[in-house]
């Protein structure tokens, strides 16, 4: 019975890694869902949603809520390599977006009339893209020397005069550059100075519609906009923040007056969004993100217009911001367990309310002459089916070969391959120590000198070259 006791005391030991574990508090800049939600099931109502019709682009989808996902393999995949003298991983810092242009919808009859352009410094790149036309866009191009620029002074300029660097629609074309067809441009002469031109086209008519870009390379006022965050789901808020700087990159003494745009999801919905001031100066606007639509490739957008005076002259802007935008169909649970086997072998909870092809990756770091560096990425992905699941995340033997205990996992991701969304990422996320990879077998050798079999890795590793892992 003693017997019996202690060998019983003895198994529990060695399994007690088995117990399923949490993964660390998330931290500030983490992504992660408090639950899970099937496509066509949210109760969001949006009550800034506009859907509307039109041509180029102003056409919008109508959204369709329980769209199929795309197919994908339901092969399982897994496969783990080292990072060699990667860099430490950090937290994820949004994108700024920075505009120093202009854009804006005229119409033929509109040129013929004469469309103001409001520039801030010499040199300003003006280019004209058609945008509908009867025809082909090619013939309702405008040639440069067609147009007339007027200067602040009040000047007639025809025929080319004031204009430097003239491009045609037809030399454009012939250049292979990534302009849409019918498009000209030219660049406004130094001489002319800064301020407000008008440009006009002499015997155009009609509802053909017209692009004017502005660009100022040599401006001091440079529009910026970013994010809250890195990544988003359905139904988070999206904060976005936008300041007029200087050409020192610091807040300008010239302040936006106005600034409003819209936030367009893949799927071609758009969602209304106007900026306000906030106590730092800064203009301010936040979206709940609603998310539940046909799942479309792409990145949600928001496209904003700002308007704005230095003294008596005008600025004016035009900013666009991409960022991606998930719907939570799947989350980890937070459990994890620490497997048997050669290496680091970890299954990892997930929860999903929709069947698809979901995958997790993570970093491990371990302690490397006293100081935690990062050793391997791990990949693994196959289909779930909805419910609770796990997915397998197996580190190699060789990744912790020259490292001890303690390790941490971090950069750990969840992404739903079918619908091209993160839905979980977290800076660090499991502490292991060296104990606990020891009596999972981690270290082969030590089963091996005790005459315990090491027992395989809890999935297939097949080992390749990181940028053979599963899309993100």
């Amino acid at each position: 019975m003693k017997m019996t006791l202690l060998m019983a005391a003895l198994l529990a030991a060695a399994h007690a890694h088995a117990a399923p574990r949490e993964l660390l508090p998330a931290q500030g800049g983490d992504l992660s869902a408090a639950a899970v939600v099937a496509p066509g099931t949210s109760s969001l109502k949006n009550a800034n949603l506009t859907v509307a019709a039109g041509a180029g682009d102003d056409a919008v989808a109508p959204p369709s809520l329980a769209g199929a996902m795309p197919k994908v393999s339901r092969d399982p995949v897994s496969l783990s390599w080292a990072t060699p003298g990667a860099a430490a991983a950090s937290a994820a810092t949004p994108y700024v977006a920075q505009s120093k242009e202009s854009y804006r919808s005229v119409t033929a009859d509109e040129l013929a009339a004469g469309v103001t352009l409001n520039t801030t410094a010499p040199r300003a790149l003006v280019r004209l893209q058609v945008l509908s036309s009867v025809g082909p866009r090619e013939q309702a191009a405008i040639h440069p020397l067609a147009m007339t620029v007027i200067d602040p002074a009040g000047r007639s300029l025809a025929s080319g005069d004031g204009m430097e660097m003239i491009v045609s629609a037809d030399k454009l074309a012939k250049a292979d550059v990534p302009f849409a067809p019918g498009t000209s441009a030219f660049r406004l002469h130094p001489s002319l100075g800064a301020g407000k031109f008008k440009l006009k086209v002499d015997g155009a008519s009609g509802s053909d519609r017209y692009l004017i870009n502005v660009v100022e390379p040599d401006s001091p006022y440079t529009l910026t906009m970013q994010t809250a965050a890195l990544h988003y789901l359905h139904g988070n808020e999206l904060v976005l923040q936008s300041e007029l700087q200087d050409g020192t990159g610091k807040p300008s003494a010239a302040k936006i007056s106005k600034l409003e745009g819209y936030v367009i999801s893949p799927a071609g919905r758009r969602f209304p969004v106007s900026f306000k001031t906030d106590a730092t100066g800064r203009m301010r606007a936040s979206l709940v993100l609603d998310a539940d639509e046909a799942p479309v490739p792409g990145l949600w957008e928001i496209r904003a217009e700002a308007s704005g005076k230095v003294k008596d002259q005008a600025i004016e802007r035009s900013v666009r911001l991409a960022f991606p935008v998930a719907m939570p169909v799947a989350r980890l649970t937070r459990g994890v367990v620490l497997a048997d086997g050669a290496g680091v072998n970890l299954e990892v909870g997930v929860e999903t309310a929709a069947a698809g092809r979901y995958e997790v990756r993570g970093m491990l770091y371990g302690t490397v002459n006293g100081v935690l560096k990062p050793l391997g990425v791990a990949d693994s992905a196959q289909w779930l089916e909805a419910g609770e699941g796990k997915i397998a995340l197996g580190f190699a033997p060789e990744l912790i070969a020259g490292a001890s205990g303690p390790f941490e996992l971090r950069d750990l991701f969840l992404l739903d391959q079918g619908r091209l969304g993160v839905l979980h990422r977290q800076q660090r996320a499991l502490v292991i120590g060296e104990d606990e990879v020891a009596r999972a077998g981690g270290r082969a050798t030590a089963k091996a000198a005790i005459g315990v079999s090491v027992a395989p890795a809890a999935a297939p590793r097949v080992k390749r070259a990181p940028n053979a892992a599963a899309q993100s």
